[in-house]
């Protein structure tokens, strides 16, 4: 039996759509990252919702998703293992899962690049030349400049009932293409976070 939901729902005009995000560190070697957990870590920095389910009586109405990484630059750096390409394209190919009741009402499942900018990423080179050994030797750095997000609307968006919970997972095919944090610490660039943010319309109960 399918239980995915294909109704197209009308958002009311009275609604008000409110952004919910929460941020996750990309791991070397860790495939998948499950956002929204029971309890947020309360961060504003990195997430702005307090539990999962959200509270208060209002039904909620998602109809928007996107991804984005906590990123401005990411620098190619070999000696560290860092290609800002492989990043990149390890990200924009992973898949997204959305799903409701412990698995019991899956609502969404597509691609990152389907609610993400990485595609739109611009890759700048540079190239710097040195005496190395008597000989000139030279050596060109890419550097990615990353793009924000806005939202992204779901092509059929969904209810989810005040005491509902929701589970949104991304599953990367290629955990090992991402640095280490070693890596990161070493290149003195920082951590990698990815930030999935929900467009949930807060319908009232009347309506």
């Amino acid at each position: 039996m399918n239980k995915s939901l294909t109704k197209k729902v009308p958002i009311p005009k009275s609604a008000r759509i409110k952004p919910y995000y929460d941020t996750k560190q990309i791991k070397n070697g860790v495939a998948e990252i499950n956002f929204f957990p029971a309890n947020a870590t309360r961060k504003v920095t990195r997430d702005n919702y307090i539990n999962n389910p959200f509270p208060g009586e209002d039904k909620r109405r998602i109809v928007g998703l996107s991804f984005e990484l906590l990123k401005q630059f990411i620098h190619d750096d070999a000696a560290n293992s860092i290609d800002s390409k492989q990043i990149i394209n390890g990200i924009k190919d992973a898949g997204v899962v959305l799903t409701a009741d412990n698995d019991y009402k899956e609502f969404l499942r597509t691609t990152i690049d389907r609610h993400s900018n990485f595609a739109g990423t611009d890759f700048a080179g540079a190239k710097a030349t040195a005496l190395v050994g008597g000989s000139v030797e030279t050596v060109t750095a890419t550097t990615a400049v990353l793009k924000p997000a806005g939202m992204y609307k779901l092509q059929d968006p969904f209810d989810v009932a005040p005491n509902q919970s929701i589970d949104l997972k991304v599953t990367f095919a290629d955990a090992s293409a991402f640095p280490t944090d070693t890596n990161w610490t070493d290149s003195s660039q920082g951590l990698l976070f990815l930030r999935a943010t929900l467009y949930l319309a807060e319908i009232k109960a009347q309506a």
